[in-house]
């Protein structure tokens, strides 16, 4: 009885979000649903969620959410990511590098604006050797390779947070999943692209290009420095590279409270505060604790079992929502998966997400293109099942290391 309520709850949240609601109202909707299936007393359901609002978890990821917020408007106020990208452009002289790096690296910043730049950089790179259809997936899909793997952003933070997982060991193991994306989109995709780019009108001076690079980039390196070197979490990392930022660039005293009061986004902070609370019922019920007897009912692996769940919901409900949804269960139900199992799930999530009806982006490039998310999903379905595929597989060849 309790697992079909906890399925009640996954459903409510899918029907919100496919109704085209806000993440927030979706979640807001799953606490509702869970207080009313599991017959939490509205006095006790109160105090779940005051404990949870007060737990360190909730206030460690919604402040490690607002730091990394401040240091990527500090980037975005000193044109920091499109310097990077110049001098990728003068660096790489190879079209298909163009392709995935000068993306990827307008990726840095977490805003679905910037997809229309990500757009534009691969139509110059690509010309007339891709149609719009590929142009778009293309985009698109190298655009979010940095979410795949960097702690700063919702969803690896929110996956990290929920798991209790070491986030530089985490980067570490999901280089090799990063450079399998790029590779299986270079194969189907970027073959039709010659290599040779057109010379520029003047030899580039290779080392201080290199040197504009680690001056515009050397934020984010140092963060996750930090975060790797010294097992530090966002939370003090970002703190000490934001106040060293702030010297190097010189910001003034007046810059702070635009600073301040942009990086507190009511929607996205609201979001995350509200998955941890959702996080804090669920956890109260115990029904978590039943998932194991469940799936070992099923004549396949607990992690494949949560591997396909994570496909399906993600397609359905867009990747935090599933993250938030399943990630706690997944760990209490395979505690020792670790992290084979995160980088498992976290890929194949990203993948899902390339296909998603919910990822906002795939709308943005699909109309500066002039096409269609059907096309995206056409030229995204065979890479996006390949990677999940090579996923699976590499946490399991992981998992005999670690």
């Amino acid at each position: 009885m309790d697992i079909l309520s906890l399925l009640m709850v996954f459903l409510v949240i899918v029907a919100i979000i496919w109704m085209k609601k806000p993440l927030f109202l979706a979640m807001a909707g799953g606490i509702v649903a869970a207080v009313l299936l599991f017959g939490i007393s509205p006095g006790e359901a109160v105090r779940i969620l005051g404990r949870q609002t007060v737990a360190w978890d909730t206030i460690d990821v919604l402040l490690s959410f607002y730091l990394i917020i401040f240091l990527q408007l500090m980037l975005e106020k000193k044109g920091r990511l499109e310097n990077a990208r110049k001098s990728f452009h003068c660096l790489l002289r190879n079209r298909r590098m163009n392709t995935i790096v000068s993306p990827a690296i307008m990726g840095l910043l977490p805003s679905a604006a910037v997809m229309t730049i990500c757009a534009d950089m691969v139509d110059k790179s690509c010309e007339d050797y891709l149609d719009a259809r590929d142009k778009t997936f293309v985009a698109c899909y190298y655009r979010h390779i940095p979410e795949m793997f960097l702690p700063t952003f919702p969803a690896v933070l929110l996956g990290l947070t929920l798991s209790g997982q070491n986030a530089g060991m985490f980067v570490i193991c999901m280089i090799p999943m990063v450079i399998a994306a790029c590779a299986i989109v270079n194969v189907t995709h970027l073959r039709k692209l010659p290599k040779t780019m057109p010379p520029l009108a003047q030899t580039a001076d290779k080392k201080a290009e290199i040197l504009s690079l680690l001056r515009n980039l050397w934020t984010l390196i140092a963060v996750l420095l930090i975060i790797i070197l010294f097992n530090l979490s966002v939370c003090v990392a970002a703190p000490l590279v934001i106040a060293a930022n702030y010297v190097r660039d010189r910001f003034r005293l007046r810059d702070l409270p635009e600073l301040l009061l942009r990086s507190a986004e009511p929607v996205l902070l609201g979001n995350m505060y509200l998955i941890m609370l959702f996080k804090g019922i669920l956890s109260y019920t115990g029904v978590i604790g039943l998932l194991p007897s469940f799936f070992a009912q099923f004549p396949i692996s607990l992690t494949m079992s949560f591997g396909l769940l994570f496909f399906a919901g993600t397609v359905i409900s867009g990747s935090q929502a599933i993250i938030a949804l399943c990630m706690p269960m997944a760990f209490l139900a395979f505690p020792d998966g670790g992290i084979p199992f995160l980088v498992m799930l976290m890929s194949i999530a990203w993948a899902a997400m390339q296909i998603s009806p919910t990822h906002v982006c795939s709308f943005v490039a699909a109309d500066y293109f002039g096409t269609t998310l059907g096309d995206i999903v056409v030229r995204a379905l065979a890479p996006v099942v390949a990677f999940s595929v090579i996923a699976y597989g590499y946490s399991k060849f992981l998992g005999w290391f670690i």
